[in-house]
């Protein structure tokens, strides 16, 4: 039975994210996951792609806030950013009333919406470390039943696999799964192997399942004791940017794994044409959307309930 090994979330797009024992599932993916934005002045969204420097600042969070009690936790509880040579930013982590915060219009690849701007000081610090002129905003969306096109405050995923699934500001969708087995194998391709920190996931998968068997699973189930179970869907491959080629300990920028996914997991050698762009683009990873509400765990078990029937073709 294959099992969770590992759990991630990354409070602010672009920085170092935390490991986790057990994580619970709100409204847009794990509680806190993308939930800040490092942006331009003028709202356009800045990530590792523009500044690699960005995976050099850390952040953590109390553990009673990354569960379902985190809206009885005090206005004392903050994020924490810290970076070398700098003091550590605490962001609080209870937003300011919506009526008392200042908000700023905002992009995060096609979506436009509004943002709670974290103010000045957080302005200051990321400024001072990244070398550009940097804000630090908030997701403020509250997931619902109505619609979320309709409100600027709300993000849906990207279309056509996301509609009616929201996320803050991950790159598209609300999760991230990987598996071992396929980072070994592509590692037994590269001149020298990769952490899976490279591809940021959310949850990844042990090496019990052969390589590349994710790309097969439409749902699956992940279930702990005494009678936890999430149900998770995979909508779409994952495609992969140069961000998977920054060094997330030093910064440093290079080709890989770029280039050898390019040879064996482009879409045009994949067959999957379900978007035009896919020809030209490489994968790793799949984005999910979790069905159910719960908790999930490192030592959970992975249940594949549903395989794929249909190619991932246009």
């Amino acid at each position: 039975m294959p099992k969770v090994t590992a759990l991630y979330v990354y409070p602010v797009k672009g920085l170092k994210g935390i490991s986790l024992i057990t994580a619970d599932i709100a409204g847009t993916g794990f509680h806190w996951d993308r939930h800040w934005l490092v942006t331009r002045p003028d709202g356009r969204f800045l990530t590792q792609r523009q500044i690699p420097r960005m995976t050099l600042i850390s952040t953590a969070l109390p553990p009673e806030a990354l569960t379902k009690e985190w809206t009885k936790l005090g206005p004392d509880t903050s994020l924490t950013l810290s970076a070398p040579g700098k003091e550590p930013l605490q962001v609080p982590l209870v937003p300011r009333p919506v009526a008392d915060a200042e908000l700023k219009e905002c992009t995060c690849w096609d979506w436009k919406g509004l943002a709670q701007d974290e103010g000045e000081d957080a302005a200051a610090w990321l400024t001072d470390f990244l070398g550009k002129p940097a804000r630090l905003v908030r997701y403020i969306g509250t997931p619902g039943t109505g619609d979320a096109v309709a409100d600027p405050k709300r993000r849906e995923c990207e279309l056509p696999f996301g509609k009616g699934v929201e996320t803050a500001f991950a790159d598209g969708y609300p999760f991230l799964i990987a598996t071992e087995s396929s980072l070994a194998d592509l590692n037994t391709r590269m001149p020298e192997p990769l952490p899976m920190n490279r591809f940021r996931p959310n949850l990844v998968v042990d090496d019990s399942v052969e390589p590349w068997a994710e790309d097969d699973w439409q749902a699956l189930s992940v279930v702990g004791p005494p009678d936890r179970k999430v149900e998770f869907l995979s909508l779409k491959p994952c495609s992969r940017c140069k961000v998977t080629t920054t060094d997330q300990d030093t910064g440093a920028v290079g080709k890989e794994p770029l280039m050898t996914l390019g040879k064996f997991r482009s879409g045009k050698l994949l067959g999957w044409s379900a978007l035009a762009s896919w020809k030209h683009e490489v994968f790793f990873g799949w984005n999910l959307t979790a069905t159910t509400p719960g908790t999930v765990a490192v030592g959970d078990d992975i249940i594949v309930t549903r395989k794929r029937t249909t190619a991932l073709a246009a």
